[in-house]
């Protein structure tokens, strides 16, 4: 008896000292969302649409991303006098920012792997999958983003969209995966092509 109480007063103490964790987590993260909406109010960001307010939209944002380890962050910026083009142009500009860093990390290593073969075909090789890479990852990265916000600003005359997103981690994963074997069907990388797709699978830097 004096076990079962013993292990009920553990499991209790253990529970509060979760959410005393929780809780002060909770309140650091509506300081830092309320510092930076400051910041971008000061820089005269406005929210472009919904009923809520910034503060709102930062907050759940933020709290979205750091609560879920496979969320990934993304943001894009566009200029234009036309709302809907603008933000439409925000978002894609965000994703086309994201394959081309995919694509950097995955040819950098692939150039490193083949720098010792001084084969001009290899190149072309090399540089007509990156091309393939980049645009079946910028298709497949549209497909599952999802779009939370969009913030604006005037600039002498023009407008400044910035569109904040995330993907789930694993589903970009498959998108990777599934993007290297179509850009290998069009491009002959040889030997390297299985050391390749072992290096795919790294998150984006």
């Amino acid at each position: 008896m004096k076990r079962l109480a013993s292990l009920i007063t553990f499991v209790c103490l253990a529970l509060l000292f979760c959410a005393n964790g929780t809780m002060a987590q909770s309140k650091q993260l509506k300081k830092d969302s309320k510092k930076e909406v400051k910041q971008l109010e000061k820089e005269g960001w406005k929210l472009l649409t919904g009923t809520g307010t910034l503060e709102y939209a930062n907050l759940k944002y933020r709290a979205y991303v750091e609560e879920n380890p496979d969320i990934v962050p993304i943001f894009g910026l566009a200029e234009g006098s036309n709302t809907k083009i603008g933000r439409n142009n925000a978002v894609l500009n965000g994703i086309a920012d994201y394959a081309t860093r995919a694509t950097a990390q995955v040819t950098g290593k692939i150039k490193s792997l083949a720098s010792a073969d001084n084969n001009q075909h290899r190149v072309r090789e090399i540089d007509k999958f990156a091309e393939a890479y980049q645009t079946s990852v910028n298709q497949k990265i549209y497909g599952i983003v999802r779009q939370h916000f969009v913030l604006y600003r005037e600039d002498g005359g023009r407008k400044i969209f910035r569109a904040y997103m995330s993907f789930d981690e694993k589903e970009a994963r498959r998108a990777r995966e599934e993007a290297f074997m179509e850009a290998n069907e069009r491009a002959n990388l040889e030997d390297l092509s299985e050391t390749v797709h072992d290096f795919i699978s790294e998150p984006v830097q």
